[in-house]
């Protein structure tokens, strides 16, 4: 097959090759280097000709943000990023890293040709080879892997950043299996009002935080993490409500916040369960709301744990319709459906029929809080029994109350899905889920791209056989024997982004068939790859339409900005050819603007149905959805998509871990009594940052005058050690160790060390960050929703002067 035939204004990538006299050899670290970005971006003649013109665009998605941009291109080169125009103006948003495009698409860490590995996975040796040659060999590499060990042996790892529209069902895999990134808290949080699960999405969007009163924002810097979010932050303070940030360090949202108090790290569920017992105690709980919207009244069976329903079940998947749940009914004064007609459920109840003995989920809830009562939850979180008492009060009593959480902290803790679970039945308890403004509970930062303002858009059909293949469920670790994982096909630096103890990581990449990357930048991931497809930026088109999303109430367009640089090509277009070479050409679409098209006149979301491509381009990329609400909520009908249809609090899966209810759970290695803390006793955690987005952004030169990998440490630790403000120091454990500057701060807790998660090897003075951190798989793994939960942040290190 033939090779596209791209240009830069005028110029063939060829031809300007050739032109340069640039070298076209062996690439790595054996070879001679590739042809820099600042060689290709040299400052355009005086003589030349001034040619302006405006292209639009969205960013990344990975931050929640979902900027779309105005762009000015200037001589053939973007000169100008700024938010573009909005109906809805509070959504004209751009933060540093959109800014700092204008130098980082042409970043000298760009990847510019097709390369194969010549050294050892890892070695990052590689020598440039044609985009013929790359395909072929990714097409043999992946039917091999489909004779010898079928479809599921491929593990597609892509991120929400990818403009991939087909490629995993086209290659069969399982795509995001259970890599344990970013699901901890949500494995505990979404079974409860959803059965599938999910990221723990909150019940409203982050525009009703003004409506709130009291606010528990738990670990999650929003005012950093999600910027675009920060008018909704001051909208809600200047509206009187009172922000809680519950952090262990003073990060920036705690700075702006009303109140923060610092807690203990991996002690979110304490904090949760000891909120609880006051709760229970003073009866600060809503009765009414209780008995009509979850599981509270449902009996369960004393002897073995399990839901009572009508009748056996004659599946696992029967459900509360077709075998309903039993409570025991005030009225009749007996065991009734719970959807029976009339059934008023007793709350509180416990009953012996035939010998056996059935207590209502909300009897065995009060039962299991007798082991947590204050002065407990005060030792574990070290929060004060006054503190707690008086944060306590306000959440239940002081409501419109929200209770807010983000994926950063206690996230990544082997204890993760017990704090999404109390984190739950703490806000049930006190009725905010679908009942008023101002009220709700989940993932905050989430909510854009998961639930609100998001109009949802068909797939491209496929013929059957194309169709992702689900994890195995025993497995619980895409490194374990039981994933079945022969081939990896990632992008956006996913190995160095979602794999902890990156020394057996690389061992079992290692034993893999065929591994692919498809990057815009050379991130440490690349290294591990055998064959390495250079794509485009957001920015980066070789059609004048691109990719379509349906997020923040609005319908985005893609348009193009620039011509593809170097010799990369478009995630359209790599897929297009994998599949022509997989025998799908004919099955997928021509273009973008087919794909778009048929996205749109096929939508049967109401939200984005009417809406058309000529519209889009005449308003420059941004359309409104249909009647979005002012703001959008989910659940205000009590209506959720669990068993029964209504908020499922007990896990019965979770009978035999001990977990049906939540309870208390030390973190697996960052525990106070640990006699590891003897070897290493700081606790490490990698926290986000303004700065990044998890691995991207890195490399930027612009933003790295501002930032420079550092190891934060509270002062208290540093001089015990003798370190100062500067030094070269050296994280280690007995997994692995890495070594840059250190910086001694307040804002860290003491006991606790920090360092940005994502940082590049290569600007570090030595080793990996996922050297050191924690990959233990939890017992209970396979039967979260998500699968198991990678630990990162449960993890001991000592810190010493290199």
């Amino acid at each position: 097959m033939s090779e596209a035939n791209g240009s830069q204004n005028g110029l063939t990538r060829r031809s300007f090759l050739k032109a340069s006299g640039a070298a076209v050899g062996a690439l790595g670290l054996a070879g001679t280097a590739m042809l820099t970005a600042d060689e290709w971006l040299a400052p355009a003649q005086a003589h030349a000709d001034e040619q302006e013109r405006t292209g639009y665009t969205f960013h990344y998605r990975h931050c929640q943000c979902n900027c779309h941009l105005k762009c000015t291109v200037r001589d053939g080169r973007m000169a100008l990023v700024e938010p573009n125009d909005w109906p809805d103006k509070r959504n004209e948003t751009i933060c540093l890293k959109g800014i700092s495009e204008i130098q980082h698409v042409y970043s000298v860490d760009r990847l510019q040709v097709p390369l194969k590995r010549v050294g050892e996975r890892g070695s990052g040796e590689f020598v440039e080879i044609t985009w013929d040659e790359a395909l072929d060999t990714v097409a043999q590499g992946i039917q091999k892997v489909w004779s010898d060990y079928g479809k599921q042996a491929i593990a597609y790892m892509p991120s929400v950043d990818t403009l991939s529209v087909n490629l995993g069902r086209i290659l069969g895999a399982q795509e995001k299996p259970h890599r344990g990134i970013d699901i901890g808290l949500g494995n505990g949080f979404s079974p409860a009002i959803a059965e599938s699960g999910g990221q723990g999405a909150a019940s409203n969007e982050m525009k009703d935080w003004k409506n709130a009163k009291t606010i528990l924002n738990v670990g999650c810097n929003v005012l950093e993490t999600c910027m675009v979010t920060a008018p909704y932050f001051f909208e809600a303070l200047e509206a009187g409500a009172e922000i809680i940030t519950i952090d262990p360090n003073y990060c920036t949202t705690a700075a702006k916040s009303s109140r923060w108090i610092p807690i203990e790290p991996g002690t979110d569920a304490a904090l949760y369960l000891g909120m609880m017992s006051l709760i229970l105690e003073n009866e600060w709980y809503d009765e009414a709301y209780l008995r009509e919207n979850t599981s509270m009244p449902f009996l369960v069976d004393e002897a073995d744990g399990s839901l009572l329903r009508d009748h056996p079940a004659e599946s696992p998947k029967e459900t509360g319709a077709d075998n309903p749940f039993m409570v025991w009914d005030a009225v009749s004064d007996s065991m009734q459906p719970y959807d029976a007609d009339g059934v008023d459920p007793k709350l509180d109840a416990s009953i012996e029929i035939d010998g056996k003995t059935y207590s209502t989920v909300f009897r065995k809830f009060k039962k299991q809080h007798e082991a947590y009562p204050i002065e407990w939850a005060a030792e574990k979180t070290g929060v004060s029994e006054e503190v707690l008492r008086e944060i306590t009060e306000k959440y239940a009593c002081n409501g419109p109350s929200i209770l807010s959480f983000g994926f950063g902290g206690a996230d990544k803790f082997s204890n993760a899905d017990v704090s999404g679970h109390a984190a739950v039945v703490l806000a049930t308890l006190v009725g905010t889920f679908g009942s008023e403004d101002g009220a709700g509970a989940g993932a905050y930062v989430n909510a854009y791209q998961k639930v609100f303002g998001a109009g949802k858009l068909p797939n491209w059909p496929l013929p059957e056989e194309c169709k992702a293949a689900s994890a195995p469920k025993e497995s619980v670790d895409i490194r374990d024997d039981k994933s079945g994982i022969r081939m990896l096909y990632f992008q956006d630096g996913a190995i160095q982004q979602c794999s902890a103890n990156m020394n057996e990581t690389a061992k079992w990449i290692d034993t893999l068939d065929f591994v692919v990357a498809q990057e815009i930048y050379h991130t440490p991931s690349v290294d591990y790859a055998d064959i390495v497809l250079p794509t485009c930026s957001h920015f980066e088109l070789d059609q004048e339409i691109g990719s379509l999303r349906a997020l923040r109430g609005h319908a985005l367009l893609q348009q193009k900005v620039l011509d593809p640089l170097f010799e990369s090509r478009t995630d359209f277009w790599i897929e297009t050819e994998i599949a022509k070479r997989l025998g799908y050409g004919d099955a997928i679409p021509e273009s973008y603007e087919e794909l778009v098209r048929y996205q749109l006149d096929n939508a049967k979301d109401e939200a984005v149905k009417g809406i058309t491509l000529e519209e889009l381009i005449e308003s420059n990329g941004v359309v409104a959805l249909n009647d979005q609400p002012e703001i959008a909520r989910s659940y205000v009908g009590q209506k959720y998509a669990t068993a029964s249809g209504k908020i499922d609090l007990y896990y019965e899966n979770l009978v035999n871990y001990g977990q049906a209810l939540p309870a208390w759970e030390d973190p697996c290695e960052a525990y106070a009594g640990n006699p590891l803390r003897d070897e290493y006793p700081l606790q490490f955690f990698q926290r986000r940052t303004k700065y990044h987005i998890h691995c991207n952004m890195v490399d930027s030169t612009w933003i790295q005058q501002f930032f420079k990998p550092s190891v934060e440490m509270n002062p208290v630790d540093a001089e015990s050690r003798g370190l100062a403000s500067g030094d070269i120091v050296e994280v280690v454990n007995d997994r692995g160790s890495f070594s840059c500057e250190c910086v001694i701060t307040n804002a860290i807790r003491p006991g606790t060390v920090a360092v940005v998660e994502g940082i590049w090897d290569k600007y570090l003075e030595s080793g990996a960050i996922q050297s050191v951190t924690n990959d233990t798989a939890i017992d209970r793994g396979p039967a979260l929703p998500k699968g198991r939960v990678i630990p990162f942040n449960d993890t001991l290190v000592e810190v010493k002067k290199a």
